[in-house]
């Protein structure tokens, strides 16, 4: 059987008025600024097959992956191990999970899987033999770890986030000594073209939260402005993916310079016009062989899910579920003082009582690796901290390396045993959207290179 390649972009925007997950408080969309995609990459060769798909989405949970998964296996005999979906990670999406006051949108999330499996369904149906390359730009200043060591000794995600962050655009957070993190410049590059030459399509790896709007209005935030701008240059029947990389602590802002583009959308459209325009570069100069291989594979974990100090615990329940009037003094400064770390204290708290209260002591967490034509691909479950993905492009043995984060799960955050020790930052803090155990990051990255050797 001649190896072929499968293309598909199916529309997921929400309806006008569905909450937007990404903040501290809900936020219900007042319209579209841009829509928002599910794009399926299937790929075929003998009887291996493989597809990767991305979402325009901030996170989706096991019941809507699985249930994807299901309908996919059913209809095209895909192996579900060899199904890998991505969430951008986009914060002006749908609330596809609850978190931070946030309640799950279920009949969106219920809607998903169809369409899921409906891009597959496309993708199938336009199956057709190809030509694939690969290959990577650089961008080193437009990323930045937003861990940053301050002159009080603590490190803090993001000093000066919120209403600080009007006062020191421009100038920098003088508090700040140095970033404590690497940041990943890789913009890595996969060209798809037909047996004639012509571009099908073209994936974009690059590792930096698409966070960079805020406001109410649906958008695919930055990727969708590099789907925009290289359709344009390229041709609109080209499809262009955007799977995020290892970006659990790489952001958009310099709060150590205070450089930003002020305005609604402009610095998203300064982020997305370098990147599109990297792209571009780097598929013009990438020369494509036919495709001719595709192998995948998966595996699931057990990892701990972390439990509080008792005296934090303690704390969290006195504040949340007490009389707030009848506060000792010492929870109030306490109270007081915790208004300086970023977010919202009570937000906070109350995430940490959802995690006791559910009682989950375990967490089932899917790895998975495909290996196409002479590219690796790395699929994490969660928002994994940058040195991780460095370090699977420095272990892996094979030629190109893409590393995508948020795939199959929705994890939260996986920072390094380094941030756990340092205690003060956000991604650390136990939540939802952060409760694994902080060897976590280290068992996902050994198992992904098992995986990729193994391939």
């Amino acid at each position: 059987m001649t190896p072929k390649i499968g293309l598909a972009e199916v529309d997921i925007t929400p309806p006008v008025g569905s909450s937007l997950l990404g903040y501290f408080e809900d936020r219900k969309s007042t319209g579209v600024h841009d829509k928002l995609f599910v794009q399926a990459f299937l790929f075929q060769a003998g009887e291996e097959q493989a597809a990767l798909i991305t979402c325009d989405l901030i996170a989706l949970l096991p019941e809507t992956i699985n249930e994807s998964k299901e309908l996919i296996n059913r209809e095209f005999s895909i192996p579900p191990g060899n199904i890998f979906i991505h969430s951008t990670h986009t914060h002006t999406g749908p609330a596809t999970a609850g978190a931070f006051g946030v309640v799950q949108d279920i009949k969106y999330a219920q809607s998903l899987p169809g369409l899921i499996a409906g891009s597959v369904r496309q993708a199938v149906s336009n199956l057709a033999p190809g030509r694939i390359g690969f290959g990577s730009g650089v961008e080193n200043d437009i990323s930045f770890n937003r861990r940053y060591l301050m002159k009080d000794g603590t490190v803090r995600t993001n000093p000066g986030a919120g209403d600080a962050w009007e006062k020191i655009i421009g100038k920098g957070n003088p508090d700040i000594i140095k970033s404590t993190g690497p940041i990943d410049p890789e913009v890595a590059v996969m060209r798809i073209e037909d047996e004639s030459d012509n571009l099908r399509a073209v994936l974009v790896n690059f590792a930096c939260h698409p966070d960079t709007i805020g406001g109410n209005l649906i958008s695919a935030d930055y990727p969708g402005v590099i789907r925009r701008l290289v359709r344009k240059i390229k041709g609109e029947n080209v499809l262009v993916g955007f799977f995020n990389g290892a970006c659990g602590n790489i952001n958009h802002l310099d709060f150590w310079t205070g450089k930003a583009k002020t305005g609604y959308f402009a610095h998203t459209e300064w982020l997305g016009t370098i990147l599109a325009a990297e792209a571009i570069k780097v598929s013009e100069k990438i020369n494509c062989e036919p495709f001719r291989m595709v192998k995948a594979g998966s595996v699931k974990l057990e990892i701990k899910v972390r439990q509080p100090e008792k005296t934090e615990l303690g704390f969290a329940r006195r504040v949340i579920e007490g009389d707030p009037a009848k506060l000792s003094e010492a929870d109030k400064v306490e109270l007081r003082l915790r208004g300086n770390v970023f977010g919202d204290e009570i937000a906070w708290l109350k995430e940490m009582l959802l995690v006791v209260d559910e009682g989950k002591k375990k967490e089932e967490v899917p790895v998975g690796a495909a290996r196409i034509n002479d590219a690796g691909f790395a699929f994490l479950p969660g928002e994994v901290f940058v040195e991780y993905g460095l370090r699977i492009k420095a272990e892996s043995k094979l030629k190109h390396m893409f590393v995508i984060e948020l795939t199959n799960n929705s994890l939260g955050y996986i920072p390094t045993r380094q941030a756990f020790s340092e205690g003060t930052g956000y991604e650390e803090r136990l939540a939802r959207s952060s409760n694994l155990a902080p060897e976590a990051g280290d068992l996902i990255t050994e198992a992904v290179l098992k995986l990729l050797a193994s391939l």
